[in-house]
């Protein structure tokens, strides 16, 4: 099972990442088509037929703006085609090398940008295969274009340009390699920051850091945040008992349980020792509440073996629920509710879930049924 920490709002971040991505990717786009057009006009010795030229011009603004809409409106899948577009964008440039002058031309250039655009997108391998399709492409249009001005081709050219792309594309891989080993490297380091070694949840100085993004986020969004804080009942003694090493099992156990019981979106953490809290957004308080007493019972049912397949012990949790902005103002606050329900589940003896908004009622029902025996 996969330990990593659920990070939550990331996901938000990691769209908004690939939005600007893709504002980039269209402003580009456009952008060299502009360029096409500039060359032509700049193009002083025009051998090939204006409205020929001026169709395929017609053809490529078609297909940019199919792909435009695509990319707007069908991210996810349009990112499956990448390399298709890719090789297609490639091979309508060469169509324009061969229309504007060949060797002449400086549309060549196009080439290096998507070969660049690859290798920061894709892997070194696929950086390579490009950057040969590359010049297998601008070989042929240049052979093409030279029937049209034999006395302006220069082979000599021809082949220091495909060697300069060649030398280009592997230059382009290696940086890009690099690049990707310290970004797995500072990434692997940072997970290690904000992992508790043992269970794989958040540790307690990546919650501190994160429940204020959360906090801000339920304000902009003006929706609920809730904080479940659980801790498993009697630990002491089954360390005591069993030892710190089947103490581990039952915190990995414990931690594979919270896993299996929410959304990506939530924010597992081991809070320290035998505790834990779950940062749960958007959902009301029942439905917060209810994942916790899934929880609280899926544990109840476990039974776990200490030594051998004989001694198997059954091992409970309490939780306390508490949400904000219902149960304070302040997040420091609403923390302090649910260690207060918590508290107050251990009181009532243990392996229950309860909310901080329910502590009155249920002081309430005990008093109720105190008169109740007195007056018998």
């Amino acid at each position: 099972m996969d330990k990593s920490v659920s990070t939550g709002g990331s996901h938000n971040n990691d769209s908004e990442k690939n939005k600007r991505k893709s504002n980039l990717v269209l402003v580009f786009r456009w952008l060299c088509f502009t360029y096409v057009i500039i060359e032509f006009l700049l193009h002083q010795d025009r051998q090939v037929r204006v409205a020929f030229f001026l169709s395929v011009l017609a053809s490529t603004a078609l297909y940019n703006v199919i792909v435009t809409l695509m990319i707007l409106n069908y991210r996810e899948k349009i990112k499956k085609l990448e390399y298709l577009v890719i090789l297609i964008d490639m091979t309508v440039i060469s169509a324009f090398i061969y229309l504007v002058g060949g060797i002449n031309s400086d549309i060549y250039v196009l080439f290096l940008f998507i070969i660049g655009y690859c290798a920061i997108f894709s892997n070194s391998k696929n950086t390579i295969g490009i950057g040969i399709y590359g010049v297998a492409l601008y070989s042929v249009s240049c052979a093409l274009a030279a029937k049209y001005a034999p006395e302006a081709m220069s082979y000599w050219r021809l082949a220091a340009r495909d060697i300069f792309m060649l030398v280009g594309s592997y230059a382009i891989s290696l940086v890009n390699a690099e690049v990707r080993r310290y970004n797995e490297l500072h990434m692997k380091e940072f997970k290690i920051a904000r992992t508790d070694k043992l269970t794989g949840l958040a540790n307690r100085h990546y919650f501190d850091q994160r429940i204020n993004e959360e906090t801000k986020y339920a304000n902009e969004t003006n929706t609920p945040l809730n904080i479940l804080m659980f801790d498993l009942d009697n630990f002491k003694k089954f360390n005591d008992a069993y030892g710190h090493s089947w103490g581990d099992k039952l915190l990995s156990l414990f931690s594979d349980i919270i896993r299996q019981n929410i959304r990506s979106t939530d924010i597992p953490v081991r809070f320290g020792g035998e505790e834990f809290i779950i940062v749960i957004r958007e959902l009301d308080g029942e439905m917060a509440r209810s994942i916790g007493e899934r929880i609280r019972k899926q544990l109840e049912k476990q039974r776990i073996y200490v030594g051998n397949e004989e001694n198997r012990q059954r091992v409970t949790v309490s939780c306390g629920v508490a949400q904000y902005p219902r149960d304070g103002q302040n997040i420091k606050d609403v923390i302090e509710c649910a260690d207060k329900a918590l508290y107050r589940a251990k009181e009532l003896g243990k392996n229950l879930v309860v909310s901080y908004n329910e502590i009155g009622k249920i002081r309430q029902a005990v008093q109720l049924d105190i008169d109740a025996y007195i007056n018998k």
